[in-house]
């Protein structure tokens, strides 16, 4: 299996984000995140070849610390990305088991901030557990993606090497925790904390699904940033987001076709849901052209004046 075949679409548009730069999301999606997830494809290759009979066990040893270090690693992302964006604060069932277990919402931001200040020009996570012994809540303190509570269930995860911050803040740490905390979207903790997952939605497309895909592809992009563009998913047929007119364009309506954007939000989402409308079988791709792109998905160069 590839993982990289499954990496997870962001939880929100970059430019959503408050308090962080759309280049710094996409360079740390692109090539942090997704870089932890190549280096776990090819650790497992190397593990899947090794015969126990004759492999030495400093090789055992060396690489299993290596996959643990690249598994926690793509783990932390995903967690770290799914709670960024327009901040929601936590349903109330969760809230009232941090203010149990700190005594109040404003104690554990003190607390979990202080962590990660504490993390300051060094490197690490800062992270939010259930511990499934007690049941409660606890901050954790996580360097080289492989400390752990043992049967702790992460509900928050915050970055702390420099990678995640450096491009915005500098070496401006503080700051950098403050904006992380000001931009929590609780959803995807809550399910954790009650052990549940989000639903999913029936009309979105993922990297690993469209594995020997045979239908069409639709770039809505927006104007702005399709012009910029240098390249395309394969064989692309170009759709104006603003005028998503499928029979205009001539796509036939005997294949199926999925539409992407830049990270799978509302245009590619909305121009998909135009052309349902119009008759045809429309998705859309979860992770956009990013997530295709991180994903070593196949590009086409993007031809003068169009696809």
């Amino acid at each position: 299996m590839s993982y990289l075949k499954t990496l997870k679409p962001l939880g929100a548009k970059p430019e959503s984000y408050p308090g962080f730069s759309e280049r710094l999301v996409a360079s740390h999606y692109e090539n942090n995140y997704a870089g932890a997830v190549r280096r776990l494809d090819a650790i497992s290759a190397r593990l899947a070849a090794l015969d126990p009979a004759t492999t030495p066990n400093f090789d055992w040893n060396a690489l299993k610390r290596e996959e643990l270090v690249a598994y926690n690693s793509m783990l932390l992302h995903e967690i770290h990305f799914e709670a960024l964006g327009p901040a929601v604060p936590p349903p109330s069932d969760l809230s009232a088991a941090i203010e149990r277990d700190f005594g109040s919402y404003d104690a554990w931001r003190a607390r979990f901030a202080a962590c990660g200040r504490a993390l300051s020009g060094g490197s690490g996570w800062v992270v939010l557990v259930r511990e499934m012994r007690s049941g409660r809540l606890a901050i954790q303190w996580s360097a080289d993606h492989a400390m752990a509570f043992a049967g702790a269930v992460p509900l928050l995860a915050l970055d702390m090497y420099e990678h995640a911050y450096h491009m915005d803040y500098g070496a401006n740490a503080a700051a950098y925790v403050e904006a992380w905390l000001g931009a929590i979207d609780w959803t995807c903790a809550a399910a954790r904390w009650r052990g549940t997952a989000a639903p999913a939605d029936p009309h979105a497309a993922t990297v690993a699904e469209l594995e020997g895909f045979d239908g069409i592809f639709v770039d809505a992009r927006r104007g702005p940033t399709f012009a910029a563009a240098d390249s395309v998913l394969p064989g692309a047929v170009r759709l104006d987001p603003a005028t998503p007119d499928g029979r205009a364009s001539g796509l036939p309506t005997d294949r199926e076709i999925v539409v992407y954007c830049v990270y799978g939000f509302s245009f590619s989402r909305d121009t998909a849901a135009a052309l349902r409308a119009q008759g045809y079988r429309a998705r859309h791709l979860d992770s956009g052209i990013v997530g295709w792109r991180a994903s070593g998905g196949k590009l086409d160069a993007k031809r003068d004046g169009g696809v």
